[in-house]
């Protein structure tokens, strides 16, 4: 803002300390100007003034001793808890995930919204993982499932029918961000979810069916699993 200042006191051959900036309008002491938003943004751009910013954080009493295994390598946990169910098809090994129930640990939450949209872009991309992303090779080692036609990731139809999330009531931990908590990877792991409960409808059907742990669980592998015992 202070370097959209200075470019907008240039625009009107002024003091910086007279430019303020308010609903995307530039004012000169009380008095609005003709400088919209848009226009102050390309006059910064081409006059080469940087439009970003950063900055790093660095948690607070992160360490870990490697030699002794001893340390706090983490600021905090983040603990949920989900419920998948699905519609198996067990003529044609083809399934549908009907529910996906969550709560999430999310602290407390700066926005609640962006929060809720990080768990269900989690949850879907970790129902791919276990349901058809699946890398294959031949046998001269090359890999076949090199892209979309082959190598296939969720789309619009493969997306929870219900997919709801509620927070869990915390007050959050005190070394995080005022107290939130990061989103965008734990929920992932709601997918395996999605894995156990077919294998548990493959049961239901086959009773002879012993578990495994074999992912991604395709149509063609659940098939297989609803006619041999394996």
């Amino acid at each position: 803002m202070e370097r959209l200042r200075a470019t907008a006191a240039d625009m009107l051959s002024c003091a910086p300390d007279e430019i303020k900036i308010q609903d995307e309008t530039v004012f000169r002491g009380r008095k609005k100007t003709h400088i919209l938003w848009e226009k102050l943004v390309e006059t910064a751009f081409f006059s080469r003034v940087s439009l970003s910013e950063n900055g790093h954080y660095a948690t607070p009493v992160i360490n870990f001793d490697k030699s002794i295994e001893k340390g706090h390598p983490f600021a905090y946990h983040v603990y949920g808890t989900a419920i998948v169910t699905v519609t198996l098809d067990c003529l044609r090994g083809t399934y549908e995930i009907d529910d996906v129930l969550i709560v999430h640990d999310f602290g407390n939450s700066m926005n609640p919204d962006i929060d809720k949209g990080q768990v269900e872009g989690g949850v879907v991309m970790g129902i791919g993982w276990m349901t058809m992303e699946e890398v294959l090779f031949d046998n001269s080692g090359k890999l076949i499932t090199n892209n979309l036609s082959t190598y296939k990731v969720p789309d619009i139809y493969s997306v929870p029918k219900v997919l709801e999330c509620h927070a869990l009531k915390t007050k959050g931990p005190k070394l995080a961000i005022l107290k939130s908590k990061a989103i965008g990877e734990p929920p992932f792991m709601y997918g395996i979810g999605a894995f156990f409960a077919i294998q548990n409808a493959i049961k239901a059907f086959n009773p002879k069916y012993k578990l495994e742990f074999n992912a991604p669980l395709t149509p063609e592998k659940v098939l297989m699993r609803l006619y041999n015992a394996y």
